[in-house]
C-alpha cells in the first residue's frame, strides 16, 4: 500500500497522481511525509466500510471502498471521504490498492 501512495496518490510530480496529491495536501495537510498516517487510516477504515462498487476489467476484479480519513497538523480535526480502489487478479488473491483520492469539487 505504501508504494502506491508514495509513487501515485501523494506524488506531486506524477502526471495523473499530482492533482490527487494536491487535494490531499489542501484538504487534509497530508503530504508524502505523512504516508504512514494515510496508510494506517485507509487500512483501519477499509475493514469497517462496505464495498461501494464492483466491476471486471481485463486485469481482474476491481472494487471501490469509500473511507473516512482524518487529516494531520492544522487539519487534524477534519475528516474527508477518500475513494480507494482495489484489484483482485485471481480467486484467492489479496486485494491490492490501485488508487486513493479525494473527489474534486
Amino acid at each position: 500500500m505504501h508504494h502506491k501512495l508514495e509513487t501515485y496518490s501523494l506524488a506531486t510530480g506524477h502526471d495523473v497522481g499530482g492533482p490527487k496529491a494536491a487535494l490531499f495536501e489542501l484538504l487534509l495537510s497530508i503530504t508524502i511525509e505523512h504516508v504512514d498516517h494515510l496508510a494506517a487510516e485507509i487500512q483501519r477504515e477499509v475493514e469497517r466500510e462496505p464495498v461501494t462498487r464492483v466491476w471486471r476489467t481485463p486485469y481482474g476484479q476491481r472494487c471501490q471502498v469509500l473511507v473516512p480519513v482524518r487529516g494531520v497538523q492544522v487539519h487534524q480535526s477534519r475528516v474527508v471521504p477518500v475513494t480507494t480502489g482495489w484489484m483482485l487478479r485471481y480467486v484467492g488473491d489479496r486485494p491490492r490498492l490501485v488508487t486513493a483520492y479525494i473527489k474534486g469539487r
